[in-house]
């Protein structure tokens, strides 16, 4: 079934046009094995990661895979709205965008806070999908508390030297390089102050990575201990002790949630479209009122996801973005992936708990990788519990 807007979004042929264009082109050139996954490609093995990069770059070649970057950092020179439509079509499809570190948090850190010579360094490579990052935020005693981070950086003349560990890091088997929070000054009164942030080379002298293994099978986190490690003072970004401003603005980067939304929207209709072969079966779901009223909540849940993913990319265009959106939106589609994937499961049944490499696997095991998978959205990027205090905090003024 084809992603039809819900609303005109763009309300402009050159947009509609863009659409189509951008879909045809993946009827063509996206491949099937693509389609049958859930996971980001970030999380495959190292096979499947070098496949999406391929793909990426073909991407890239056709302007689309940074569209709305300025043309000098190998961008497609387009606006949030082109964006959003290209992004919406491409998860609907089940198109691979790798090094989403990279892409959706790094980058717009950079084009804010990054000097000419970071961006130069770093963009372009970015966009080409050559440079693959690591984002290293949490530690054993630090993650949803990441203020409590107790790895040092100590300057020692051109340089800073990092000490300390991080885990559960994101892309952290498959990546070039990774950013850092760490401590440059001791914890005073306000532990958020004496953070900074760092670029660095995870094949510098001093570190040290293992795999975490997942539930899903294979790597999908690492983590990294650093020894002494030696990073040239030209790789912080901000000044000394802004890390928590830089780290803040990092975590809001990926704003709209489009790609949840269209990857929902699409997990749904291949839910309800199998629904409807098995009408007249003995396992008929439709059957039984219960799955058609729970179905029915989803695709008003998909749908308001979709609406709010839309406003969310028009008030960011407009640059009147309201502080606490991004915590609404990612604490909605948070939860909106998970109640999908599990009614997803409950529907399918005991065949629907089979992975995508099983054979006999429903739906390619959309629903049964995707359940394990949606923990990581309700944990990375801040908690749900994170985000109800932001909502309250920042968009309603409720005191701490």
């Amino acid at each position: 079934m084809p992603l039809t807007p819900i609303i005109r979004f763009g309300d402009d042929t050159n947009t509609e046009l863009l659409r189509g264009s951008v879909r045809d082109w993946l009827a063509e050139n996206l491949p099937a094995e693509f389609r049958r996954t859930a996971a980001n490609p970030d999380y495959l093995p190292r096979d499947g990661h070098e496949r999406a990069v391929a793909f990426c770059k073909q991407l890239h070649a056709q302007g689309w895979f940074v569209p709305h970057w300025p043309a000098r950092y190998e961008g497609g020179g387009l606006g949030v709205v082109e964006q959003v439509v290209i992004r919406e079509e491409l998860a609907y499809a089940g198109a691979p965008l790798v090094n989403t570190n990279g892409v959706n948090m790094l980058a717009p850190v950079l084009f804010k806070f990054g000097t000419a010579e970071q961006q130069e360094q770093h963009l372009p490579p970015i966009a080409r999908s050559e440079r693959m990052w690591a984002q290293g935020y949490s530690e054993p005693e630090a993650g949803s508390d990441l203020a409590a981070l107790r790895m040092t950086a100590k300057r020692d003349g051109d340089h800073y030297v990092l000490d300390g560990q991080k885990t559960w890091t994101s892309n952290g088997v498959l990546a070039d390089w990774i950013f850092v929070l760490a401590r440059t000054s001791p914890v005073a009164g306000k532990r958020q102050a004496g953070i900074s942030f760092f670029l660095v080379e995870l094949d510098t002298p001093g570190i040290t990575r293992r795999p975490i293994r997942s539930m899903t099978g294979y790597p999908t986190f690492a983590e990294e201990f650093f020894d002494g490690v030696r990073v040239p003072a030209a790789n912080l970004v901000g000044g000394e002790g802004d890390g928590w401003r830089v780290g803040k603005a990092l975590l809001d980067a990926e704003r709209s949630n489009i790609t949840r939304a269209a990857q929902a929207q699409r997990y749904l209709d291949e839910l309800i479209d199998w629904c409807h072969g098995q009408r007249g079966t003995a396992h008929d779901p439709l059957a039984e009122p219960t799955n058609r009223i729970a179905l029915a909540r989803a695709v008003e849940r998909v749908e308001v996801g979709r609406a709010l993913s839309y406003r969310v990319a028009h008030l960011q265009a407009a640059g009147a973005l309201d502080p606490a959106l991004p915590s609404l939106s990612k604490l909605y589609h948070s939860e909106l992936t998970a109640e999908l994937r599990t009614l997803g499961a409950q529907i399918l049944g005991p065949a629907g708990e089979l992975m995508p490499d099983d054979p006999e696997a429903v739906l390619d095991g959309h629903f049964s990788e995707g359940l394990l998978l949606s923990l990581l959205h309700s944990i990375g990027g801040g908690t749900s519990e994170i985000q109800r205090d932001l909502i309250s905090t920042v968009g309603l003024g409720m005191p701490r």
